[in-house]
Parts: C-alpha cells; sequence; structure tokens
C-alpha cells in the first residue's frame, strides 16, 4: 500500500495521459482509478479536506450548459463530495469569452450558470487559462494539502484497463453533443469519420440535430486548430 496525492479518473487518464505523467514528473504520487464523479481527487493529511476536481475546458462547459447537463453533473459532483468530506470544486479551463464570440452567447447567461453552480450548489469555480495552467494549479494545490506519507493510503495500479473502442467512439461523439444525440447520430452515420465527413445538410437529418448544432458539429471537424494561446 502506497500513500499517494492524486487520484486521477481512469476514463480522463485514458483520454488525456499527459496529466498523470506532468503530476509524477512534478513530484506528485499519482493512482489511477475510476471515480464516482470528479477527474482528480486531491488527497489531504489530517487537519486538512481533500479536493474534488471536475475538469472541464470552454467547450466542454458549453455543451453541458446547450445540452442541460450541467445541473446533473454538478449533482453528482457535489453528492460525492459530501459523502466523503470533500470540497467539490469545477476547474474551466479557457476563455469564458469564447462562448460569446463563437457560439453567439450572451455573456451574462453563462455567468448565471456560473453563479447557480457557485451559490446554489455551493460549488468552487476556478478559471484557468489554459491546460498548463491547470496542471500548474493542481500541482500546486496537491502539495499544499500535506506530507504524502500523511495522507490516505490507496493501491497504485501498476496496469489500467483502457477504454474499448466502442467505448472510446461513444465517449468522442458525446463529447459534441451529449449522451442521447451521440448514439442518434451514431445509429445513422455508424462511424466517426462518416460524422465528420457529413455536410450540415447530412446533419440536420438526424432526429434533434437543427441547423445551428449542425453547423457546430460541422466547423469542430473542418477548422484548424490554433493553438492554446488563442483559447485565451
Amino acid at each position: 500500500m502506497t500513500p499517494v496525492d492524486v487520484i486521477i479518473d481512469s476514463r480522463e487518464d485514458s483520454k488525456h495521459p499527459e496529466f498523470r505523467k506532468s503530476l509524477v514528473s512534478s513530484g506528485l504520487k499519482v493512482a489511477v482509478k475510476k471515480l464516482e464523479a470528479g477527474d482528480f481527487l486531491l488527497l489531504a493529511s489530517p487537519g486538512k479536506k481533500p479536493v474534488l476536481v471536475e475538469r472541464k475546458t470552454i467547450n466542454d462547459l458549453g455543451n453541458s450548459i446547450r445540452d442541460n447537463r450541467i445541473w446533473e453533473q454538478a449533482k453528482l459532483l457535489v453528492e460525492a463530495a459530501r459523502k466523503d468530506g470533500y470540497i467539490p470544486v469545477i476547474v474551466i479551463e479557457g476563455w469564458l469569452g469564447a462562448l460569446e464570440r463563437y457560439r453567439g452567447w450572451k455573456i451574462q447567461s453563462v455567468l448565471r450558470v456560473l453563479d447557480t453552480l457557485m451559490i446554489d450548489f455551493d460549488i468552487k469555480i476556478l478559471n484557468t487559462p489554459n491546460k498548463s495552467a491547470t496542471i500548474g494549479w493542481l500541482v500546486s494545490k496537491a502539495k499544499s494539502l500535506g506530507k504524502t506519507s500523511e495522507k490516505r493510503v490507496y493501491r497504485l495500479r501498476v496496469e489500467k484497463k483502457p477504454m474499448t473502442i466502442q467505448e472510446r467512439i461513444i465517449y468522442v461523439a458525446e463529447g459534441l453533443v451529449g449522451p442521447k444525440l451521440a448514439r442518434k447520430l451514431l445509429g445513422v452515420f455508424g462511424t466517426l469519420r462518416n460524422i465528420a465527413n457529413a455536410s450540415v445538410q447530412e446533419l440536420t437529418k438526424v432526429e434533434g440535430i437543427g441547423e445551428k448544432r449542425a453547423k457546430e458539429i460541422y466547423l469542430v471537424f473542418n477548422t484548424k486548430w490554433a493553438g492554446e494561446e488563442r483559447e485565451r
């Protein structure tokens, strides 16, 4: 049994292994296991409270608000945190103004969602400019929660079971449109490649996919990535 500083959810680690690598290279002890909610659990020594962290990029946040999944996700995060005495935190990664600039949303509507999460759900909200800043905060916060040897003990996994191909397919599709529409899209097009190659007109033929959402899906697959600096 080995004391650890951070537990990373196995699904998050499968998609973003760079977090584990960066945390380990910073001197932290890291374990990978499936968490009931959240992406990172920062353990604490006696007298301090562990922190349960849900990480959302700006695109993740926009999709969860659009599909109305944000409230169920917040509920699960709070329930998991309260059960074990953790502090729930949502880290929003990127520039909030991107939702106004690229999706045409009113920024005050986005802020109302965030104030509801903070006031009604009692979730701490942290906005970081990019992935590097998120990693930096995780390292700093984990180290502030006490000595590794004094933290709760978990058995480190030597090998973790990766997601199957089918699980990865639905995971990617859900990132585009949420769980229900993801299955409808895959039911019609069969593969992610076919979805990526579909025209806006073809996408709108799927039940529940309007022209606006079809354009968003099309742009995801046909817009050149501008780099992390442009997300600020």
